[in-house]
């Protein structure tokens, strides 16, 4: 009887998503890759098909990771999921996509409403909510752009999510955003210490 057990992991990037197993010991098990393309509607507009680029990846990557191992998935303990960060995507109630995500610090679309944001709170309040002044990477100035472009999109979203909250809803039904990019994405809405800013959420 095999009692081996293993840990999966795929990550989801702009380009490319890519998948490991490995064993208990850290032995590779299996790799995979799949490509994807980020469409270029307009200039300073770059945007993933989230059903098709983050999650269709996953579940293509983890079905080629088992079936190349051998593995069966009772065996694998734990799966990770990473993906590309400071995106924007909405959702409605069912966690579906209501438009195509907005990218990370690529997209600059949202420049009208980081000027906007900074006029409305100060330079200096910025500066102290973040640390630094809004720049592209920066979450709340997309939300903003698609409620003053988009409104009907903004009327129906539930949430507003990245790469990695898609996919971990997906698997789990629970909506989560780790630290790192709460903190590095979602400024002004948390504050340094991690806690929602009361003012902007």
């Amino acid at each position: 009887m095999n009692n081996k057990k293993y840990f999966m992991g795929i990550d989801t990037g702009t380009n490319s998503s890519k998948g490991v197993i490995i064993d208990q010991e850290c032995n590779i098990i299996a790799t995979a890759s799949a490509e994807h393309a980020m469409t270029n509607p307009k200039p300073g507009h770059y945007e993933h098909d989230a059903d098709e680029d983050w999650w269709g990846d996953f579940c293509r990557i983890s079905n080629k990771l088992i079936a190349d191992s051998g593995v069966d998935p009772h065996d694998i303990l734990a799966v990770g999921a990473s993906a590309l960060g400071a995106d924007c995507l909405p959702v409605d109630e069912e966690c579906r996509p209501l438009r195509k995500a907005i990218l990370y610090g690529i997209d600059s679309r949202a420049t009208r409403e980081m000027a906007d944001l900074t006029e409305l709170y100060g330079e200096e309040q910025i500066k102290k909510w973040y640390g630094r002044p809004l720049c592209s990477s920066d979450v709340m100035p997309k939300i903003l752009w698609i409620k003053n472009n988009e409104p009907e999109v903004y009327a129906r979203a539930h949430k507003f999510i990245t790469a990695s909250t898609f996919i971990t809803a997906k698997l789990t039904g629970e909506y989560v955003v780790d630290r790192f990019l709460g903190l590095a994405s979602f400024n002004p809405l948390y504050n340094s210490d991690g806690t929602p800013n009361p003012e902007l959420c």
